[in-house]
C-alpha cells in the first residue's frame, strides 16, 4: 500500500474528538440599527456539518438596546463552513452577524464520502486507512469503507479529497501518501494530471498544495 498517512491526519484530531473547526468570533457588518437587546441575550448558531460535532453558543453584548459585540461562550466543533448566527431577542435591522471559524484546531483531513448504505455524499472523517486508496470513514449517514476517487460527486462506496494550489485552484486527489498527493486538475493549472506534489496546510506556488482540515 506504500507509506500510509500519519495518524495525525486521520479523524478526531481536536480536543472535542471530531474534525472540522469551532467558532472563534462573530463579526458585525452592515448598518448597526439593531434595537431591543440586553447584554447576556443568547445568540443561536446553526449545527455543525460533521457527525459528532457540537453546536457553538454565544451571548450578546449590548448598550441601550444596540448590539456591540457577540461573546463566544462555547466554540463548538465539527464545522467545515461558518454557521449562520441568529440573535432573536430584539430586532436585528440591517446589522449582519458573520461567524468566523478557528484555524489550526485540527489536522484531520476533510473528505466528502458516500458510505455504503447511505443516501448521498456528505462531509465526514477518516477513521483509518485500509489500503492505498481505501479508507474506513464516518459521516452523518454511518460508518464504512470507501475508495478514494478523483470525482466531484462520489457515488456509493466512494470518497473524495480536494486540494488547493496557491492561486486557489482546485484538484481532486487521486492518491494520498504521507508526503505527496497525485492530482487531477479541477480549476487549478499549476500542476498537471498525475503529477505527484507535496501537500500541507499551506500551498506554495508551483511547489505544493494545501488540503482542507
Amino acid at each position: 500500500m506504500g507509506r500510509p498517512i500519519k495518524k495525525l491526519f486521520i479523524g478526531n484530531r481536536n480536543s472535542t474528538g471530531i474534525g472540522g473547526e469551532g467558532v472563534a468570533s462573530v463579526t458585525l457588518g452592515g448598518t448597526n440599527n439593531s434595537t431591543g437587546y440586553t447584554t447576556g441575550d443568547a445568540v443561536t448558531f446553526s449545527a455543525p456539518q460533521l457527525p459528532g460535532g457540537t453546536t457553538a453558543t454565544g451571548t450578546v453584548v449590548a448598550t441601550a438596546g444596540v448590539i456591540d459585540s457577540i461573546t463566544i461562550v462555547t466554540a463548538g466543533s465539527g464545522y467545515t463552513s461558518a454557521p449562520t448566527v441568529t440573535a432573536g431577542t430584539g430586532t436585528i435591522g440591517t446589522l449582519t452577524l458573520t461567524a468566523v471559524l478557528t484555524t489550526g484546531t485540527t489536522n484531520a483531513i476533510a473528505i466528502l464520502a458516500y458510505v455504503p448504505g447511505g443516501s448521498s455524499a456528505v462531509a465526514g472523517d477518516i477513521n483509518s486507512q485500509k489500503g492505498s486508496k481505501t479508507y474506513n470513514v464516518t459521516t452523518a449517514q454511518g460508518t464504512g469503507e470507501c475508495v478514494l476517487v478523483a470525482s466531484a460527486i462520489p457515488t456509493e462506496g466512494q470518497m473524495n479529497i480536494t486540494a488547493t494550489d496557491s492561486a486557489g485552484g482546485t484538484y481532486y486527489v487521486k492518491k494520498l501518501t504521507n508526503r505527496t498527493v497525485t492530482l487531477l486538475p479541477g480549476t487549478g493549472s499549476q500542476f498537471a494530471e498525475d503529477e505527484q506534489v507535496a501537500w500541507g496546510d499551506t500551498a506554495v506556488l508551483n511547489t505544493s498544495v494545501s488540503i482542507t482540515n
